[in-house]
């Protein structure tokens, strides 16, 4: 393995913990809480792992976590924004801000793209029909989960997350997880595995929720 090879997959692993630390967030703020519940750190956290691992999937030129990388960072954003909203601490250039923030996330990338050497996978990945769909269908998962979180969002004008959140989360990160395995990388494995156990405790929470409700 490569120098650069190396570096690169050490800047995976660093972008996959940052995704991890944001559900270990939520996670202890769920427990405290003894609900399904989302703190405000959870979306910077998104922010910053969001960035390293779409800068990762370019640098290996992986197609699928490229298209699911590159959307997140418009919904991350935009929940910060309703969040600060519901606080009452939205400043009037929060959108100014918020497209500066856009230009210069996509412009570093673009650059690391542009002056990183060219590193394969180990080993040349045959993306077959199968392969793609899979990945695919895993990211459509991905995507509408967060297409769902933001119109739930908008609707009750702060951001929560709706119980269907954590099932496509599941679904897309089930079909994930096998793509990573398909395509060989470890950096994707790890992240999918951890996030599998996530999605299901907080399917858990809200079941307790529920049960508590009724009674």
């Amino acid at each position: 393995m490569s120098v650069y090879s190396t570096l690169l997959t050490v800047f995976g692993f660093a972008g996959q913990v940052l995704f991890f630390m944001r559900f270990v967030l939520q996670w202890l703020y769920t427990e405290k809480n003894k609900k399904s519940a989302v703190p405000l750190a959870f979306w910077y956290f998104s922010i910053a792992g969001g960035f390293m691992l779409l800068t990762y999937a370019i640098l290996i030129k992986d197609p699928v976590f490229i298209i699911g990388q590159s959307t997140g960072a418009v919904i991350y954003l935009r929940n910060i924004s309703l969040v600060y909203k519901e606080r009452g601490t939205r400043s009037r250039s929060f959108g100014f801000k918020m497209v500066l923030m856009l230009l210069f996330y996509f412009g570093m990338v673009a650059m690391a793209a542009y002056f990183f050497p060219d590193v394969p996978r180990k080993g040349k990945i045959n993306y077959t029909g199968f392969i793609l769909a899979v990945g695919l269908v895993a990211q459509s998962m991905f995507f509408l989960r967060f297409l769902v979180q933001w119109l739930y969002s908008e609707k009750i004008k702060k951001s929560a997350f709706p119980v269907l959140f954590w099932y496509f989360s599941l679904i897309g990160s089930v079909l994930l997880l096998i793509y990573s395995v398909m395509v060989h990388d470890a950096v994707f494995i790890a992240g999918q595995s951890v996030g599998i156990l996530i999605y299901v405790r907080n399917l858990y929470f809200i079941r307790l929720e529920r049960q508590s409700s009724a009674d």
